[in-house]
């Protein structure tokens, strides 16, 4: 067991088993800055079932393909970056576990093609391909975070969300994913989006937090119904929003969210393909 002490308002210790038949990850945290005040990041301890094996998880660092930067956040920093940032974490977290082997679609300051991402998946024999995202919604007011810095926020569409499609054969594993996903958000604190501005762009699932792709044909997402493998868009929070920005930096959070990710992957291959 390996307990780290994190620097916060109020020391919060974390204990993580990293064993190879256990991944345990605890982490307690209230914070005014959430959106619901009194909301406490858990993440619960994930036993591996004995005959779980390793499986093989494609992670994918949203944007980053040519001049594709994606979002610029309320701290004017790029999606793009942002996403390779958390990207790399997460994968160390996963393998970590001893239950998962994970490829990752670019590192910092690489530009890979969206298409070369595709193959790469398929090559390789992703079993679950998983793209992390930052939202931008509501209504945009300029702002300046520091001294020289204008950007825009937008503090009234907080929370996470999970994209998927439910064209083709894959449409069950992908919904499967997605609520997987979303239910172990959810379950460790994180606040799900209620979807209000993606009327007429997704359509609401059973689960909150998650939706399908409602696009006009020509214009769906590539990365939810191309992959060979059951695949989803994870809308980490929403990055115009200057108090979930600075909480997705926080090292507490972080954790939580690796927790969160492992327990909703596991959920899915201990049920799934």
């Amino acid at each position: 067991m390996i307990s780290l002490l994190l620097a916060c308002q109020s020391p919060t210790e974390i204990d993580v088993d990293l064993s190879p038949v256990s991944a345990a990850l605890e982490v307690s945290l209230t914070s005014p800055q959430w959106p619901d005040p009194d909301a406490r990041l858990t993440a619960t301890p994930v036993d591996f079932p004995v005959d779980f094996g390793i499986r093989k998880v494609y992670l994918d660092a949203g944007h980053g393909s040519g001049r594709n930067t994606g979002n610029t956040s309320a701290y004017c920093e790029s999606e793009a970056d942002v996403m390779v940032a958390l990207a790399g974490p997460l994968a160390e977290a996963l393998e970590a576990t001893g239950h998962f082997t994970v490829r990752q679609s670019r590192q910092p300051g690489e530009s890979v093609s969206y298409r070369s991402r595709l193959r790469d998946a398929t090559a390789w024999g992703a079993e679950v391909f998983v793209s992390l995202h930052s939202d931008s919604r509501g209504a945009l007011t300029p702002w300046h975070p520091a001294a020289g810095q204008s950007c825009y926020q937008s503090t009234d569409t907080p929370g996470f969300s999970v994209l998927w499609s439910d064209e083709g054969a894959l449409s069950d594993q992908r919904q499967a994913l997605a609520r997987a996903l979303s239910a172990a958000m959810a379950a460790a604190g994180f606040h799900p989006y209620d979807g209000g501005e993606y009327v007429g762009l997704y359509g609401p699932d059973d689960i909150p937090g998650v939706f399908v792709d409602r696009h006009e044909p020509r214009k769906r997402i590539m990365f939810l119904r191309r992959p060979t493998m059951p695949s989803v868009i994870l809308e980490t929070h929403h990055a115009m929003d200057p108090a979930s920005a600075t909480r997705f930096r926080e090292p507490m959070v972080i954790a939580a969210f690796h927790g969160a990710v492992i327990e909703g992957l596991a959920a899915f291959f201990a049920t799934g393909p």
